[in-house]
């Protein structure tokens, strides 16, 4: 059987609000690994801007107001993380993994990600 060739995973951040997913990602490299993962350089705060205007957002709409996370690549493991908050369910998660081209992959909540009540719960701890 021939070997299927899969594209190379992306690393990255995104931003989904339910029914659009805006994502800045690109190819890892040497310069990308940190702690064993690859991980893009990307700020949410720095791709805000761009991305509230794909979201269709008007300029008081802030970044941690819309479901957001990262996408990590482990080259020593073979497999990808996508980093997300409370409000992202698991449908969208796959499709957040075919945007970023990830073929074998988990994912993991990060605090980092929550929204809404689950920030301020946080908080309040």
């Amino acid at each position: 059987m021939p070997k299927v060739n899969h594209p190379q995973p992306l690393i990255g951040i995104w931003w989904d609000n339910g029914s659009k997913i805006v994502a800045f990602h690109h190819l890892p490299d040497e310069d990308d690994v940190q702690a064993g993962f690859c991980d893009s350089d990307y700020a949410h705060n720095d791709f805000w801007p761009e991305a509230g205007m794909q979201l269709g957002l008007d300029a008081s709409a802030e970044y941690f107001d819309v479901p957001r996370g990262r996408v990590l690549w482990s080259p020593a493991r073979q497999i990808s993380v996508i980093y997300h908050g409370n409000a992202t369910p698991q449908p969208r998660l796959q499709q957040i993994a075919e945007t970023f081209q990830l073929d074998k992959w988990t994912a993991q909540t990060d605090i980092h990600y929550m929204i809404g009540d689950a920030v301020d719960d946080f908080f309040d701890d």
